[in-house]
């Protein structure tokens, strides 16, 4: 089985285990040693409960499985602001299954889900400067690099991210 579904609280642990895992494989010199190895999942099952069980209105968490297992999610909110539409907060897919085009059809999950809840043809994510695979991927799918800045992240590691936009997403 393949498809695309909105996550569950049956898949907190899931999904925080699959986003500790992608950060620890992607941000390896970015995010603190120490932060990495013995604190990013206790961190992210905390952040997956409150956004599963507490979530805006505005927010959606789509999750890919094949053959039931989850390899991939994504987690956006909704027109959350008018100059850039609707933010993707995360975006992360199993390293052994990169490639595939999981990440482009999530992706399209959040636009098509925008453009039929809010009227928001517009998305925009964050992503660190140093994470050139992911910043690669999001120029191949359209992504316009707006603006660099500073950001904390989890673990009190201060770095560089680009703001990436897209005025409706149409990856070519």
């Amino acid at each position: 089985m393949n498809n695309y579904r909105i996550a569950t609280p049956n898949d907190i642990e899931t999904i925080a285990n699959l986003h500790a895992l992608s950060w620890q494989n992607s941000y390896r010199g970015m995010l603190s040693d120490d932060y990495l190895d013995n604190h990013v999942l206790a961190d992210r099952i905390q952040v997956w409960t409150q956004k599963i069980n507490e979530p805006p209105a505005n927010q959606v968490i789509f999750v890919k499985e094949i053959d039931n297992i989850v390899v991939g999610f994504v987690c956006a909110y909704g027109s959350q602001t008018d100059e850039f539409g609707t933010f993707i907060d995360n975006l992360h897919v199993l390293p052994s299954f990169k490639g595939r085009g999981i990440g482009r059809d999530l992706m399209h999950e959040v636009s098509d889900w925008s453009l039929q809840h809010f009227d928001q043809p517009k998305l925009y994510l964050k992503v660190l400067e140093d994470n050139h695979s992911a910043r690669f991927f999001y120029e191949k799918v359209g992504g316009e690099k707006q603006a660099l800045f500073s950001d904390m992240m989890p673990g009190g590691n201060n770095v560089r991210v680009w703001r990436y936009v897209w005025k409706k997403f149409q990856p070519i």
